[in-house]
């Protein structure tokens, strides 16, 4: 050994056990950040590659744009990219079809294409000359078309040749239309179909270079271009930080409130554990004093001793972050491929990486300032004396008038040290603030996202004429399909007018049956199901212009007919709308038949197996016939899945990692802060002091910590918990505030339970050392 610094290294040998509870305590800091950021990251890219999935990569359109004022756009430095783009019949209220089916018509240049991988070239090449068409793969599977083959389309003008030249992928719109695409150039489109289109529905799309001010860019070109309408792709540049939507401001604002809140609680981790480290070890400093080391050479020595343990603990923190990240991303890849096979299964966050290194070396090295300068200042006589470092000045009596001894000492050891409680408490409140700063998160992408409902079908069959011409026999027939898990049809009957307490009054009657009844029993607001299931009731749907509640008896009459039934129900929601100026009533199929005479379906609705073949669908369709309309939503309700295991995949991960983290950080600083205190316990032992005394006074100091932590989270956890709400929720959708009892409960109940195993431990440890070798033990 060559330098007094190369003790370090051997006492850490030496003493494994003493610093494992340290570096633990730097590898859960590490890892709550890294994790954290990580997942952060990965959720941006997620989102970015969806956004762009469902709404192009495309970042402002320019609309109803000339030539003169196209080519100053094009020649702006910040323009990475700009296509053409025009459609026609784009709501479908138009006679354009191919072979019977209404079709969109889209004219673009060969590089709008690239903004919308969705519909990317899957067979053949771009339709480039005149009188060649590319369509989308729906017309293939469907007409049996090949490359090359000619195509016939009906317009309002005549009929259109063209000659095929490859397919595209579907969008959600047209398959839930139930509708073909077809895309043609530029040059074709101006021949055979600018006649026929609104001049304001060409628009010039461009892509700008990620890195310029895309705001400050579009703001100058709408002055200088008054009379063009620019529109942006507002998810998309949300998702790059480059949009000044109040909202998204918002949002941003509370990213970096949970981020702040993510560092301060490793740093809080850190210093606390760091705090204890030395103050356990006061002897050993007093020791170096000894043997000659100066105060300058103790303070290198503490914090170079906080270095060399960051060594295994960064590295460790940031591998678990890297896996825990590998996992969400190749969870995201088994469940969405259609939209996350781009992301690397085994990605890398360099963004968490970063700030998990960063952090835990910054931390280390502030954190240790204190404990240096701490053990700098012990004497040389303190190495004669004992561990007397984790003894305080006495400055008040233990209050033994509302505990008995052992309790008072424990509650007295806990606050005997106002910079170690603060550290610990605070450390422990940060695990309540953390938790409820996030789980407004949840209540956010709730209201956000389009969530998937148990009655959401992957297939419809709808009535051409919205009448009950649909045969029941259908349904039959259709579960027969190997690849259909339900169907469940409804009947409508729009605009009856019937009579409800004396007064007129309009509604639509819709009838279901037993799976809808099943799923109609947890949106109850009051009343129930059973009545109406069994033709003695009706539901109706809450709205505040609904005049019917409970109890209500309506008179319906239809056909010279009339049945009076009581309103059994209100549901709070249902997944459709009302006609203009009436209300939803609700009954049994037997109900409906017997009002109005009417026995067909007005919508099937249809599941599928996850993975149903197409050759299934064609043959629902076969089964059903042309003479009904169908919508697939198949694809709409992929991209709703994708969102929405992307949110709540990573935010119950930030959520599992903060209680993770809050579970064994409680369990690591409780043990350590009576590690630090063992000759003290021994002593008790050594003047009759007997087990069950020792365990209580344990417990009361590790209770004091959590009861600080508890009522300083709590103190400052619930404003920050309605400040983001706030901001999330109520500004947008104006929901009010409701107190979080069961997310608060959890972290209680979770701080409970740590804080019995990290009184089991150390007192599982006292008790089985004897007093003569605890007071030896170093």
């Amino acid at each position: 050994m060559k330098n007094y610094l190369d003790l370090i290294p051997l006492y850490a040998k030496a003493h494994r056990r003493q610093s494992r509870l340290t570096r633990l305590c730097i590898l859960l800091a590490v890892f709550l950040v890294s994790a954290i950021f990580g997942m952060a990251d990965m959720y941006m890219r997620c989102m970015r590659l969806q956004a762009i999935q469902t709404d192009g990569a495309w970042h402002a359109a320019f609309r109803g744009i000339s030539v003169q004022d196209e080519a100053i756009l094009r020649s702006r430095p910040e323009v990475k990219e700009a296509a053409r783009y025009a459609t026609l019949n784009y709501r479908l209220d138009q006679e354009y079809e191919i072979a019977g089916i209404r079709t969109v018509i889209c004219g673009m240049d060969e590089k709008f294409l690239s903004f919308f991988p969705s519909v990317r070239i899957e067979e053949g090449r771009f339709p480039s000359q005149k009188g060649e068409i590319l369509l989308t793969k729906s017309v293939k599977k469907r007409l049996g078309l090949a490359v090359g083959d000619p195509l016939e389309m009906s317009t309002p003008q005549g009929k259109l040749d063209f000659i095929v030249t490859g397919f595209t992928g579907d969008t959600s719109m047209l398959t839930v239309s139930d509708a073909f695409g077809a895309f043609v150039g530029m040059e074709t489109w101006t021949d055979c179909f600018a006649e026929g289109a609104d001049p304001a529905d060409t628009d010039l799309y461009v892509q700008f270079f990620p890195f310029c001010r895309i705001q400050r860019t579009i703001a100058e070109l709408t002055a200088q271009l008054p009379t063009v309408q620019i529109g942006q792709n507002t998810k998309l540049l949300g998702l790059m930080f480059q949009t000044n939507d109040l909202y998204m401001m918002q949002i941003y604002a509370t990213a970096a409130i949970l981020s702040i809140l993510v560092v301060i609680s490793g740093i809080l981790m850190i210093s606390g554990s760091l705090n204890s480290n030395v103050a356990r070890r006061t002897e050993f400093f007093g020791l170096l004093r000894c043997l000659g080391a100066t105060e300058k050479q103790v303070r290198r020595f503490v914090r170079r001793e906080a270095l060399h343990w960051c060594r295994t603990a960064i590295p460790a923190g940031l591998f678990l972050s890297v896996l825990m990240v590998w996992g969400l991303c190749a969870l995201l890849r088994y469940l969405t491929p259609t939209y996350f096979s781009e992301i690397p299964a085994l990605g890398i966050s360099w963004i968490g990486i970063l700030s998990g290194s960063l952090l835990g070396l910054l931390t280390v090295l502030f954190a240790a300032h204190s404990p240096a300068e701490k053990a700098s200042k012990v004497s040389p006589l303190t190495a004669a004396a004992g561990n007397a470092g984790t003894l305080f000045a006495v400055r008040r009596a233990a209050d033994l008038k509302l505990f008995p001894v052992e309790i008072a000492l424990g509650i007295h050891h806990a606050a005997g040290s106002k910079k170690n409680f603060f550290l610990l408490s605070a450390s422990f409140a940060f695990s309540i603030i953390l938790f409820l700063s996030f789980q407004p998160t949840l209540d956010f992408a709730r209201h956000a996202l389009t969530v998937l409902q148990p009655y959401s079908p992957d297939f419809s069959i709808i009535s051409p004429d919205n009448t009950c011409s649909i045969p029941k026999e259908l349904s039959e027939t259709l579960l027969k399909n190997p690849s259909v898990r339900r169907v469940y049809g409804r009947s409508f009957a729009y605009e009856m007018t019937v009579t409800a307490g004396g007064q007129p009054c309009s509604i639509d009657l819709i009838s279901y049956e037993e799976n809808q009844f099943g799923w109609a029993k947890d949106l109850m607001t009051e009343g129930s199901v059973a009545p109406v299931r069994n033709g003695q009731g009706l539901l109706t749907v809450f709205s505040p212009d609904n005049p019917l509640s409970t109890g209500d008896v309506l008179a319906l009459g239809f056909a010279g007919s009339e049945t009076e039934l009581p309103v059994s129900g209100v549901l709070s929601k249902c997944p459709f709308d009302a006609s203009e100026g009436a209300q939803i009533v609700i009954c049994s199929e037997e109900v409906f038949e017997q009002i109005t005479g009417l026995s067909g379906y007005t919508i099937l609705d249809l599941q599928l197996d996850r993975n149903a073949p197409e050759e299934d669908v064609d043959a629902i369709r076969q089964a059903a016939g042309a003479q009904v309309r169908f919508s697939d939503h198949r694809l709409e309700n992929a991209e709703s899945r994708a969102v929405y295991y992307v949110f709540f995949l990573f935010l119950y991960g930030f959520l599992a990692v903060i209680a993770l983290i809050s579970f064994f950080n409680i369990i690591n600083a409780i043990s350590m802060s009576v590690s630090a205190r063992l000759q003290q316990y021994a002593a008790m032992r050594a003047i009759g002091a007997d087990d069950a005394e020792l365990v209580k006074m344990v417990a009361a100091e590790a209770l004091t910590y959590l009861g600080g932590g508890i009522l300083s989270g709590c103190l400052l956890g619930f404003p920050l918990h309605f400040q983001i709400y706030d901001l999330l929720v109520a500004s947008r959708w104006g929901d009010a505030w409701i107190f979080p009892l069961d997310s608060l409960l959890f972290i209680l109940a979770l701080m409970g339970l740590a804080a019995l195993f990290a009184v089991l431990e150390p007192a599982r440890r006292i008790c089985r050392l004897s007093a003569s070798r605890i007071l030896n033990f170093q």
